[in-house]
């Protein structure tokens, strides 16, 4: 039967907050927003949501869940290379049952804060993908690639899932970890790789002024601490560059490439930014965890394809996404104009969809997109603010493709 949801407060990404209407879900889809007084109690079934703010799902479009027990095991650090080197040896010793484990406490703590997509990164060959299908999110998973693990771009888990069949909450993209850990032609391979396939592209950028110093040829850390431990050291670009120039150098093929992090950037970098609109996804808790300062937040608040994410447990106090909703809000309220709030969560979801390049679905309340929908507690009567102040036991529904997941 189509449903309609009644909420005081609808937040549709489009325009002020309406009130005392119906959100009219068909199957998967949204099919109508209508004020209560046009409903027809005979025609629909009504899920009353009452003293609530109704809104889009909320989009973590940056997030390792395989690596939520990492957290447990990181030793106290003061740079990123020191940091990465423990990374590196901690991913090199793990069994698949923590791995699963880590993935599914990972999805209950998402799902429990109002998120309904993530753009996962899988590093451990699939063992991620089956608890992501079972639980119902929706998920743009990127295969992350790096020297080491390159053979797997054609490998027994990659090649089963291009051919199977097309799953409507499951997209998969290709991730090339980073500048540092690929030879430029392997990475000017996977490119072509995802063109010939028709796959999307995703990177972690600019994360660290040691790779930006990297990039540059000038003295870091990154190769004194974490490259010569390697068996072989990735062989880079000879032209001394920014991490985002020497992408968009390697980028023959046009690709939309998704860029994580990007928090050190020259001026000449936000210049070929606005030219090429990259999507962005910013992490700014796992910036600051570290060691790092944060992105330029003036110029991405306002930056149409800004995303924001959690990352992982391994470089994060917690995927708790409201957590990282309340902490960008208060790191931009004296920098923007206009409502905090609002730019807030217009990152939190439309933002990440555009930042993942599925905002023709999802990412806000709009006839004939996805129904991927949750809801709040009213606890403040500003409908914005009320959702930047909501914890996790505020969420009173989530909404996946038209299904009910959570409902109190």
């Amino acid at each position: 039967m189509i449903k309609a949801i009644k909420a005081k407060y609808i937040i549709t990404s489009s325009g002020e907050p309406l009130r005392n209407s119906s959100v009219i879900v068909n199957g998967s889809f949204i099919q109508d927003i209508i004020p209560n007084s046009k409903l027809e109690k005979r025609k629909y079934k009504i899920i009353d949501l009452k003293n609530s703010i109704l809104m889009p799902g909320f989009i973590n479009a940056h997030i390792h869940l395989e690596l939520y027990w990492v957290n447990k095991f990181l030793e106290p650090f003061n740079s990123f290379p020191s940091w990465l080197n423990q990374i590196i040896k901690l991913k090199g010793d793990s069994d698949p049952s923590k791995i699963k484990k880590s993935v599914q406490k990972s999805l209950n703590e998402s799902i429990e804060s109002g998120v309904t997509t993530i753009g996962e990164i899988a590093s451990y060959d699939g063992l991620d993908y089956e608890p992501i299908i079972k639980s119902g999110i929706r998920a743009v998973y990127f295969y992350e690639i790096t020297n080491s693990t390159f053979s797997r771009i054609k490998g027994e888990f990659l090649t089963r899932i291009l051919s199977k069949e097309a799953n409507s909450l499951f997209d998969l993209r290709i991730f090339p970890h980073s500048i540092y850990s690929l030879d430029t032609k392997l990475f000017k391979r996977i490119l072509a790789f995802a063109k010939k396939k028709k796959i999307k592209v995703g990177t972690h950028l600019s994360e660290s002024i040691d790779e930006v110093r990297y990039a540059k040829k000038l003295k870091n850390n990154l190769e004194e601490e974490v490259l010569c431990n390697m068996a072989r050291k990735p062989e880079e670009m000879k032209d001394p560059s920014s991490p985002l120039e020497y992408l968009h150098k390697i980028n023959s093929h046009g690709h939309d490439i998704t860029l994580v992090h990007m928090n050190n950037l020259s001026k000449e970098d936000l210049v070929l930014l606005n030219k090429h609109q990259y999507p962005v996804i910013l992490c700014p808790r796992s910036n600051l965890y570290l060691t790092q300062k944060l992105p330029n937040l003036k110029f991405f608040i306002d930056y149409k394809k800004t995303g924001l994410g959690t990352d992982g447990l391994s470089s994060n106090l917690s995927i708790d996404f409201l957590e990282e909703i309340n902490f960008l809000y208060l790191s931009i309220k004296n920098i923007v104009k206009g409502p905090a709030e609002k730019k807030v969560l217009d990152i939190a979801t439309i933002g990440g969809a555009r930042a993942l390049g599925i905002d023709n679905s999802v990412g806000s309340i709009k006839k004939n997109k996805k129904a991927d929908l949750i809801a709040f507690d009213l606890i403040n009567e500003n409908p914005y603010l009320s959702v930047v102040h909501s914890k996790k036991k505020h969420l009173k529904m989530s909404m996946i493709d038209g299904k009910i997941i959570k409902l109190r």
